[in-house]
């Protein structure tokens, strides 16, 4: 086989042992196809594009980073800041390149030294939260030039604690709520439009205050102290998924502003409260103010109908007694009927009349529904009541006359045989 082989052989080489042969006749007798490795950077090269173009991004687009290429080119190396710090961290910007180039893993994680060089002559505009992947703060800085300079403050001091946040995270997992990131959005001005419940989800009251303007001020305020309640109660439903629980401190701060037009009967969904506060002013203000020293109890009671405390939920059992009827109810207010469990059988000789009424095996009888869904039931079958308003019309050829009587009606194929001595 070796002999018949071409000239015409091909080897592309990766390291030292992976090969691909092709065969110029008809069969390909042996390929193994491996990419080749890609071209490691050169630190001369990049310092020769960082010197002469640095201030468009001509190193970064070299070393494969043109997220940070494209910003130097519209910015001019980040206003020349960039720029210039880069000449100094040139070195482990190339080592950094070609350790993503052997590990491509590389590229999903962030590091301190771009998150600072962002955060200095940017981060007021929330350069470094884009990059952290915080769309939320990025705009947020964005609006409000690094939440008047107070966020961009804080973020040099926590920008750490954020690289490492980001890179320990597992994209698969859902992404929790950040204190840090919640507080300044409460802090910010558009905390009055309630950008920090945007944030943690809380939909109902985002609007809320967004129409209001953060309850006229108040909650606002009362937010800025019960951030990390909030936080911990959004991670919860993250985690959990809702539980629609109400809270005391939810329930007063809808009451304490706007509790004379019901805001917190609403909440706690007691809308008829809520539309007669509205209408009368909170009771002519008596109501609004008894209800601040019950809310507690009003909370309570709202968490137990929303679990279903005081509701019959389940169906209660069927009661049997001696040779007595005995009902029960269900959840729908149905009544199941329960018959003795005996089954008493007339002898034939006996004549038949209107008080003595006729006892067979339960079948299902050609009879009428009981109203509002009542049923019999004989051990674990239910049959419909016979319907005892009924004549029945026996034929006389058994020879059995019968007397006109309450009882069930019945035709000729299932009267039993006649009798005889």
């Amino acid at each position: 086989m070796e002999k018949q082989q071409t000239s015409n052989e091909h080897h592309y080489q990766q390291g030292t042992t992976n090969r691909l042969s092709l065969n110029s006749g008809q069969n390909v007798t042996n390929i193994h196809c491996i990419a080749p490795l890609a071209e490691k950077k050169s630190l001369a090269d990049a310092y020769i594009l960082g010197i002469v173009f640095g201030c468009l991004g001509a190193h970064h687009f070299y070393l494969r980073r043109f997220g940070f290429g494209v910003l130097y080119f519209f910015t001019l190396g980040l206003f020349g800041v960039g720029y210039l710090i880069d000449l100094f961290r040139m070195p482990y910007l190339v080592a950094l390149a070609n350790k993503e180039i052997a590990e491509p893993k590389q590229r999903n994680k962030v590091n301190i030294s771009d998150a600072y060089v962002l955060w200095f002559p940017c981060g007021i505009l929330g350069f470094h939260h884009f990059y952290l992947k915080n769309p939320g703060l990025g705009v947020l800085y964005f609006l409000t030039l690094g939440v008047f300079g107070i966020g961009w403050l804080i973020d040099l001091f926590r920008i750490p604690s954020l690289v490492e946040e980001h890179n320990s995270r597992d994209p698969s997992e859902l992404r929790l709520k950040s204190v840090g990131a919640a507080f300044l959005f409460t802090i910010s001005p558009l905390g009055v439009l309630g950008s920090h419940h945007f944030y943690l989800g809380n939909i109902g009251f985002a609007v809320l205050y967004f129409c209001t303007l953060g309850l006229g001020g108040v909650g606002w305020i009362v937010d800025w102290f019960r951030v990390c309640i909030l936080v911990q109660r959004a991670n919860s439903v993250i985690n959990n998924g809702p539980d629609n629980r109400k809270y005391v401190d939810d329930a007063y701060v809808l009451w304490f502003p706007f509790g004379l037009l019901g805001l917190h009967h609403f909440y706690l969904n007691r809308p008829i409260w809520g539309i007669l506060y509205f209408f009368t002013f909170g009771l002519l203000g008596f109501g609004w103010f008894i209800d601040g020293f019950r809310i507690p109890c009003l909370v309570n009671d709202a968490n137990k109908m929303q679990a279903g405390y005081g509701m019959i939920i389940e169906n209660q059992p069927i009661q049997r007694t001696g040779g007595y009827i005995s009902a029960s109810q269900t959840e729908y207010g149905t009544n199941v009927m329960t018959p003795p469990p005996q089954i008493i059988l007339f002898s034939p000789s006996n004549p038949l009349s209107g008080n003595h009424p006729i006892h067979y095996p339960y079948q299902q009888y050609a009879t009428q529904c009981p109203p509002s869904g009542h049923m019999y039931s004989a051990g674990e079958r239910q049959y419909p009541p016979p319907n005892y308003s009924v004549t029945p019309h026996i034929g006389e050829s058994n020879g059995t006359h019968v007397t006109t009587g309450y009882h069930a009606t019945i035709t000729s194929a299932e009267m039993p045989p006649p009798y005889s001595e």
